[in-house]
């Protein structure tokens, strides 16, 4: 069940890719409605969260520690993963942040097997390998598709020392997503409770974001943007970013995490098949993207039939 967990949580991501897209095109002055979604995650994991503990009958054991573990996970994840990912983006372009970020499995596996003292057999090692070079094949892509089809003023033009700013922004921001993924298999240890963690997370995460907005004294002018013009898709964000972290912790909980974080690392790839089907004409899925795809079917089903 894990494994189906993980997957979902990767087609969640990357439909809620495809939604963000659709939600800047309509307005694209607005802040990629990072506030409103993160908001949206605290109010609709908090309500999960607290029907699930209902339905146990109120009997929720407190861990401190876990919720230390839970809360840095969050930052690590939703508030500076993110937020140096985006950075990146501007030194360097999507396509090669995009490529760089994939490989935070592997930064994920090397937090797993020194601090959470997790083991790979041979056989899902196979099916990581055969994950982990879908990914990179698929990012090399990205990369190249972006440097034949662009004119590359921008990047000619700005001195090499911000082509390392942006590849070290990249570096770090895959880093701190795998340790972020880490130490919430470390909170999931010390307490079992998949909904009260990624609730801690999102909240943990939304005093950053509010904290990193008011620094830029952003915060007012994006809070009254973000409900004087409600965006519909960014709405919809806010449903699917708060169900994607959620099918995450549940993965974790029966897997190990290494495991997880491959398969959720599918998540490029899957936007880019359902961007082809929605944005048909502008996205296509090429010869190089199926072999992709077959490799990550079969890593991905060597996970499952060991699992």
């Amino acid at each position: 069940m894990g494994v189906v967990f993980a997957i979902l949580s990767a087609v969640i991501f990357a439909v809620n890719n495809v939604i963000v897209k659709k939600g800047i095109r309509r307005d694209p002055h607005s802040d990629n409605g990072l506030f409103i979604t993160v908001l949206m995650n605290v109010i609709l994991l908090g309500v999960l969260c607290l029907i699930v503990i209902g339905i146990s009958g109120w009997n929720l054991q407190i861990s401190w520690k876990a919720i230390l573990f839970f809360a840095i996970a969050g930052l690590c994840t939703t508030g500076v993963g993110r937020l140096t990912l985006f950075s990146s983006i501007s030194y360097i372009g999507p396509s090669k942040a995009s490529a760089i970020r994939n490989s935070t499995p592997i930064f994920t596996t090397v937090f797993a097997l020194l601090f959470l003292g997790e083991e790979i057999a041979l056989l899902p090692g196979i099916g990581m390998l055969l994950l982990l070079g879908g990914l990179l094949n698929e990012g090399y892509r990205f990369h190249k598709f972006e440097a034949s089809n662009h004119t590359q003023i921008h990047n000619t033009a700005s001195p090499k020392r911000y082509q390392y700013v942006g590849f070290g922004l990249a570096l770090f921001s895959a880093i701190i997503f795998g340790m972020g993924q880490g130490i919430r298999k470390q909170g999931l240890i010390e307490m079992n409770h998949a909904f009260f963690g990624a609730w801690v997370g999102t909240l943990a995460s939304l005093v950053f974001v509010i904290i990193y907005q008011c620094v830029r004294r952003e915060f007012t002018a994006n809070v009254k943007k973000s409900f004087a013009f409600m965006n519909p898709y960014y709405v919809i964000a806010g449903v699917l970013t708060s169900l994607g972290p959620l099918f995450f912790f549940l993965a974790a909980q029966t897997i190990q995490v290494s495991y997880v974080s491959v398969i959720a690392a599918a998540e490029p790839l899957i936007t880019v098949l359902i961007s082809a089907v929605i944005f048909r004409g502008i996205e296509s899925i090429t010869m190089h993207t199926w072999v992709t795809i077959t490799m990550m079917f079969f890593g991905t089903t060597l996970l499952a039939i060991y699992i």
